[in-house]
């Protein structure tokens, strides 16, 4: 029987042959031409679009640390001894006050070591910087606009910074170039000041000593700071005969907390710090920007230095220093807003002997100039 609506089949002729049936391969293949063409087309114009993007903003030059350590190196050379213009003619080694003062207006520029975080620092020492406008009957502003320890030697040298704290690594070379004059340093009750500069390891690194550093990566801090640059350089080429560049790779984190954090991390193999900056990051919860000791171990600890140390600008007037002087020595931590040194033993400032307390750092800057000289 036919299909309804469909003629029936005249009696005697042979059945008609059926169409063939539609290839069910041909549309599937014209599909996945389609497809593909159309993903070959949009990533050529992601590509496109890319390498314009990169084109527009291209990446930074990558840094080369070795060109800038030697070039470093060169600088300090010439930093060994005091400036043209600057005379001592008493053998401390610090520049002797000129016969002409600098001028002051109504206000004195302060601040700690350049880069700080000006707000942080202007917290910090609020009652500092109140005991120094009773003293001197000046207003005390902290210089916010000093970013780095290059333009606070600048403004020690041009006279717009007044009272200052330089870092360990960096009070030689604002002694001998920008007239700065090392007076006090954060100290103990028994006027003790100094730390330790510590190469550390991951905890559960087999490095066991210095020596094993050998193709290894390093992370420094800044090429301003002793312990976090200068220090090591001298002790892994002088102590384990190992060369930047030559025996073990570098890189430069800014920072001693974030030193820590990057070996943490895995970012380098060793990192070198003080240990006083460390042990301070340690008594903060790891939440709050703290660090966990039991993640890394000391490999290295070296002699002792001096810390941060506080002071003027040679040519600052007499009478300025002698109030400024004052009141350094008779500010205590406790219960001020600088509690957080009280919190590691410091009770207020010692006076230092430029002369006597930073030879040591002296010799490793002398060294330094040399670190080339083996390879």
């Amino acid at each position: 029987m036919s299909e309804p609506n469909e003629p029936a089949q005249p009696p005697g002729q042979p059945a008609p042959a059926s169409p063939p049936a539609p290839s069910a391969d041909a549309p599937r293949r014209s599909t996945w031409v389609l497809t593909l063409a159309l993903c070959a087309l949009l990533v050529a114009g992601g590509v496109g679009y890319y390498f314009y993007v990169k084109s527009q903003n291209p990446d930074p030059l990558p840094v080369d640390e070795l060109k800038s350590l030697r070039e470093f190196t060169t600088r300090l050379a010439g930093a060994q001894k005091l400036a043209p213009g600057y005379t001592d003619a008493d053998g401390d080694l610090v520049a002797d006050a000129p016969k002409e003062p600098l001028k002051l207006g109504a206000e004195l520029a302060f601040s700690t070591v350049g880069g700080d975080d000006a707000e942080e620092a202007t917290a910090r020492w609020k009652d500092l910087m109140a005991a120094l406008e009773k003293a001197t009957g000046k207003k005390v502003k902290y210089a916010a606009d000093v970013q780095s320890v290059e333009e606070q030697l600048a403004a020690v040298r041009e006279g717009k910074l007044h009272v200052t704290a330089f870092n360990t690594g960096s009070v030689p070379t604002a002694v001998s170039s920008a007239g700065f004059v090392p007076m006090f340093a954060p100290a103990d009750k028994d006027g003790k000041f100094s730390y330790e500069m510590e190469i550390l390891v991951r905890a559960d690194s087999p490095i066991a000593d210095a020596k094993g550093l050998r193709g290894k990566r390093i992370g420094f801090v800044a090429l301003s700071s002793n312990s976090g640059a200068k220090a090591p350089l001298v002790a892994l080429n002088e102590k384990f005969e190992l060369s930047p560049g030559r025996d073990y790779s570098f890189g430069f984190t800014g920072d001693h907390v974030r030193s820590v954090k990057e070996l943490v991390a895995g970012n380098y193999d060793a990192v070198c710090v003080a240990n006083d900056l460390v042990r301070r990051a340690e008594s903060k919860p790891v939440a709050e920007g703290g660090l966990d000791a039991s993640k890394y171990k000391v490999i290295y600890k070296s002699d002792p230095f001096p810390p941060l140390c506080f002071g003027v600008p040679h040519n600052l007037p007499p009478d300025v220093r002698d109030k400024v002087r004052a009141t350094l020595a008779g500010f205590k931590f406790e219960g001020t807003s600088a509690a957080r040194f009280a919190a590691q033993g410091k009770v207020g400032f010692a006076p230092v002997d430029y002369k006597k307390d930073w030879e040591y750092v002296r010799k490793i800057d002398d060294t330094l100039t040399r670190l080339f000289d083996r390879n």
